[in-house]
């Protein structure tokens, strides 16, 4: 008797087994039971939201619209375009319905589908990506950095305009999994050596 395994493949991710390591999942906050406590939201992605959306986002959060969207839905999400506009951000903590394929293995949702988040002011701490030279850039120093957001690639900056309301809280870099997403297939991937920065909101 054999067991087929098709079409996916289980592998586990490369340089995960030491004895103690540190690094950080974009998208995901760090372990405090306070933060979950009626703190995580759920909402839906905009209607008109035309591209893919999964935690460590920024985003603008909205009323329902009448006759589009129902009115127990109390929180409609889309990507934030400056700092005036930032509500929350998006987490993958506690999804269940979001879509993740072989070719695309990070949890995404469309437009109409729900996605959780927290408000800025929520006290939550949640990994982000940023930059090698961002995530360096910030070793050492104060927890209560001017930083910024890139709003077309949404990870987070040392320089520009509209600095984020938030503390740094944590960095690592080159241990951290963040996410890469590629417009021409529509696929999400992660990278497993990336750099991330654990900001409090």
């Amino acid at each position: 008797m054999s067991i087929s395994i098709n079409p996916q493949i289980v592998t586990n991710a490369p340089n995960t087994f030491y004895v103690s390591s540190g690094g950080g999942v974009q998208g995901t906050i760090a372990d405090d039971p306070v933060s979950l406590v009626g703190r995580l939201r759920s909402g839906i992605v905009g209607l008109g939201v035309t591209t893919p959306m999964w935690g460590g986002e920024a985003v603008t959060v909205s009323l329902y619209t009448a006759g589009s969207e129902a009115p127990e839905i109390n929180a409609v999400l889309t990507l934030a375009s400056a700092e005036a506009n930032i509500n929350g951000f998006t987490v993958f903590n506690q999804a269940t319905a979001m879509i993740q394929t072989p070719q695309s293995p990070v949890p995404l949702s469309a437009a109409g589908m729900g996605i959780n988040f927290f408000e800025l002011g929520s006290g939550a701490r949640i990994w982000v990506g940023c930059s090698n030279t961002v995530a360096t850039g910030l070793l050492g120093g104060s927890i209560t950095p001017t930083v910024y957001w890139d709003y077309t690639n949404q990870v987070l900056l040392s320089s520009g305009t509209g600095a984020l309301p938030v503390k740094v809280v944590d960095v690592n870099i080159g241990n951290s999994q963040v996410v890469s997403y590629a417009s021409g297939t529509g696929f999400a991937t992660w990278v497993r050596n990336g750099s991330a920065a654990l900001i409090e909101i």
